[in-house]
């Protein structure tokens, strides 16, 4: 059963932050107040799922003073890197903006090393070296419009640093002795990011002198609606399930198939139903950057373990 929440999980990220992010961007954002409208919708989604999932299984509990704070950080980390991600998402290639984004695990296997003396391996100092190359590799300098790759790259490298984030914080909070109220710590998190993004709203529209996409030309808003509810279940799902996988299946085998697995989907979702086209370095930088990631995530000793 273990193995089958997993490819779940794995599906619902490739869906919900990968495949759907990117038809939605591309298809229904004009301007940044279209994001952080999506994201608020999205994030009340998430919210009420995770908030349905913790009253199913008992684990509502009142936050300490401790997680809440967390919580509000978290949330607005989660927030910007979703905003970041999507903005990415706009101005360049999913295939590509994927494989950046992920490997902003080597931040949070760096923060293990400072922090919490883990051990890092030769085969994850090779990984870190790779997602260097990678980034060095992603701007289309033969692009007429060379500007919009640099600010591509510019999103997705904030998208990056945002992410790995996460990880940290994640990491900070499950080594506390606030651990168990991991149910209300995410519910925190994802009210402040739904709040922090319909607040940022009238600011962008104030800002970029513009109006929601929404209430141009009579446009409707049921993609909205119906992009912002599978989203904000997968995500939901995800974040809850993860958890629970965390603690009954060997770490050497989840995490190379969370993030090795969702990642590799969706780069080839993008090569192959959005027909990207990307620059010879930049076919090089999304393979080492492939590589990075298999090697980050454990992929090696995962291998090792299953020959004979």
């Amino acid at each position: 059963m273990e193995y089958v929440l997993l490819g779940i999980s794995v599906l619902c990220e490739v869906l919900a932050t990968g495949i759907l992010r990117n038809a939605y961007c591309k298809k229904h954002v004009k301007n940044s107040a279209d994001l952080y409208l999506f994201n608020a919708v999205s994030s009340v989604v998430t919210l009420a799922g995770l908030a349905l999932i913790s009253a199913l299984n008992g684990a509502l509990c009142m936050p300490s003073p401790y997680t809440v704070l967390f919580g509000i950080l978290f949330g607005l980390v989660t927030a910007g890197c979703a905003v970041f991600h999507m903005m990415a998402l706009k101005a360049g290639p999913l295939s590509y903006t994927k494989v950046i984004v992920s490997c902003s695990m080597v931040i949070p296997a760096l923060s293990g090393a400072v922090l919490y003396g883990e051990s890092v391996s030769v085969w994850q100092y090779v990984g870190m070296g790779l997602v260097m190359l990678s980034v060095v590799l992603a701007v289309d300098h033969e692009k007429k419009d060379a500007h919009a790759s640099v600010r591509w790259l510019v999103y997705c490298l904030l998208a990056f640093v945002l992410s790995g984030s996460i990880g940290v914080m994640q990491k900070i909070h499950q080594t506390s002795e606030h651990k168990g109220e991991i149910g209300a710590f995410l519910l925190v998190a994802f009210s402040v990011s739904a709040l922090f993004s319909f607040l940022m709203i009238p600011y962008s529209l104030k800002k970029e002198n513009c109006r929601l996409s929404l209430r141009e030309n009579g446009a409707s808003a049921a993609p909205l609606w119906l992009y912002s509810l599978v989203c904000g279940a997968g995500i939901a799902f995800c974040n809850h399930y993860n958890m629970y996988l965390s603690g009954v299946i060997e770490s050497v085998i989840l995490f190379p198939v969370l993030n090795g697995g969702s990642m590799i989907l969706t780069a080839a979702a993008g090569l192959i139903f959005y027909k990207e086209r990307l620059t010879r370095a930049q076919t090089l930088g999304m393979i080492l950057g492939v590589i990075a990631i298999l090697l980050l995530c454990g992929i090696v000793p995962l291998i090792l373990r299953l020959l004979p």
